[in-house]
C-alpha cells in the first residue's frame, strides 16, 4: 500500500474550471480539491513550467474560486491506470484568504458527512 503524501485532506467534487494559460483557455472539471491543490480532469495540459490562473465554478452557488496554480503532476499522455481519469494535479501558489477559507469549510463539511 502506498504512503499518502498529501499535506491536506481532499474531497470529491464535480466543478467546472477554466485554466487561463498563455496558449489560451483550457476547460476541465475539478474532481477533487484541498487547501493545497486539486485534480483537474482535462484533455490538454498547461505549460508545466509556467503558473496559470484558474477560475473554478462552484455549482449551486454564485461563487467562483480564483487561484494561480502550477502543474504538480500529469497523466494526460500516459495514464497509470485505464480506469483513472486523465488530467493534471495542480498546486495552488496564490489564492485569496476568502477562497482558502471557503475550501477549508467545504472540506471540513464534506469530510464530516462521509464519516457519519
Amino acid at each position: 500500500m502506498g504512503r499518502e503524501r498529501r499535506q491536506f485532506p481532499r474531497v470529491e467534487v464535480s466543478w467546472p474550471v477554466t485554466m487561463l494559460t498563455a496558449q489560451g483557455p483550457i476547460h476541465g472539471e475539478i474532481t477533487n480539491i484541498s487547501l493545497g491543490g486539486a485534480f483537474v480532469h482535462c484533455l490538454e495540459e498547461p505549460d508545466a513550467n509556467e503558473p496559470f490562473r484558474m477560475v473554478i465554478t462552484v455549482p449551486d452557488s454564485r461563487r467562483f474560486i480564483r487561484a494561480t496554480a502550477r502543474v504538480a503532476r500529469s497523466n494526460i499522455y500516459n495514464p497509470d491506470d485505464a480506469d483513472e481519469l486523465s488530467g493534471i494535479g495542480v498546486r495552488f501558489v496564490d489564492i485569496s484568504e476568502d477562497d482558502r477559507q471557503y475550501i477549508r469549510e467545504l472540506v471540513s463539511r464534506l469530510d464530516e458527512s462521509r464519516i457519519k
